[in-house]
């Protein structure tokens, strides 16, 4: 769905400003009983990249009773729930959850890693024909680039190491971690990717 959107702040933005006020019945049950786990890279809270709509609506709320709608495009539809006092943004394929975002420090993984967590820049590492590349737990960053570097750590598929975040690899899955000044702002995990 990033294609039919901009980045994480016009969403955020758009969020905000749909979500303003109270919250529903069901986005506050969601919020009291929704789990803080944080499972790197593909569930946040109860729920799962994969994970089929069925079961996320049945915790969290289906469309006008605790998940707004903010855009449509296809089988595709993205929205968020209002959970710890920020929103959860969920796109779902169809009958299944694609992407997940969320920039609440609330969700934490194990070893208390998050929003706001610090990740260190680290080293130089020459791969490819890079000169320069930042390397964390497989993550590269500023791997994506679309004329302004996004200031996030990018992966692309499942393996150990990032796959070449290029146009050629948009339909595998896709995971960027947002800083600012070497700390985590937002996340963002999709199924697939197409910018």
């Amino acid at each position: 769905m990033r294609a039919i959107g901009n980045q994480a702040a016009l969403a955020a933005t758009v969020f905000i400003a749909i979500g303003a006020g109270a919250g529903d019945a069901a986005g506050a049950a969601a919020s009291t009983t929704d789990s803080s786990t944080f499972a790197l890279w593909n569930r946040v809270g109860d729920i799962t990249l994969g994970e089929p709509r069925s079961h996320v609506e049945a915790e969290y709320g289906s469309e006008g009773s605790g998940f707004h709608v903010v855009q449509r495009h296809g089988n595709a539809i993205q929205g968020f729930y209002r959970l710890h006092g920020s929103q959860v943004t969920v796109t779902f394929y169809g009958s299944t959850v694609g992407e997940i975002e969320f920039a609440t420090p609330y969700y934490r993984t194990s070893g208390g890693f998050g929003v706001g967590s610090r990740i260190p820049l680290g080293g130089c590492h020459r791969i490819g024909t890079a000169t320069c590349e930042h390397i964390w737990r497989g993550f590269i960053f500023d791997a994506w680039n679309r004329g302004v570097p996004c200031s996030c750590w990018v992966r692309v598929g499942t393996g150990p190491r990032s796959l070449p975040a290029t146009t050629a690899n948009f339909l595998k899955p896709w995971f960027f971690i947002y800083t600012k000044h070497g700390r985590v702002t937002s996340f963002y995990f999709a199924l697939k990717f197409v910018d």
